[in-house]
């Protein structure tokens, strides 16, 4: 299983918050978008996945992005991030083995 969380800081986020869960090994994606803070679980076969968080910070604000489960490797960079900019776009690189 596979957690995705997003929370957004100092209000509503003025565009929705899109998510791409991309299956590297297969055609089956898991595509996206929520209006506001969110924490999902998914069941993912094996396989190596790109899991790519976009959206816009509201005025003054940050979003956090935490992506957790069971990996054998990975998230790649790092399984949480913070940031601050206008617009982000943020990869998870992770692999799940059987």
């Amino acid at each position: 299983m596979v957690n995705i969380s997003v929370t957004v800081f100092g209000g509503l986020p003025p565009l929705p918050i899109k998510v791409i869960i991309d299956n590297l090994d297969n055609n089956h994606d898991i595509k996206f978008s929520r209006n506001n803070s969110f924490s999902e679980d998914y069941i993912l076969p094996p396989g190596r996945y790109m899991i790519i968080i976009s959206g816009m910070n509201p005025s003054g604000g940050k979003t956090e992005m935490h992506v957790h489960g069971d990996f054998s490797e990975g998230p790649l960079p790092t399984d949480e991030k913070t940031t601050e900019k206008t617009y982000y776009s943020q990869l998870f690189y992770g692999v799940i083995s059987n």
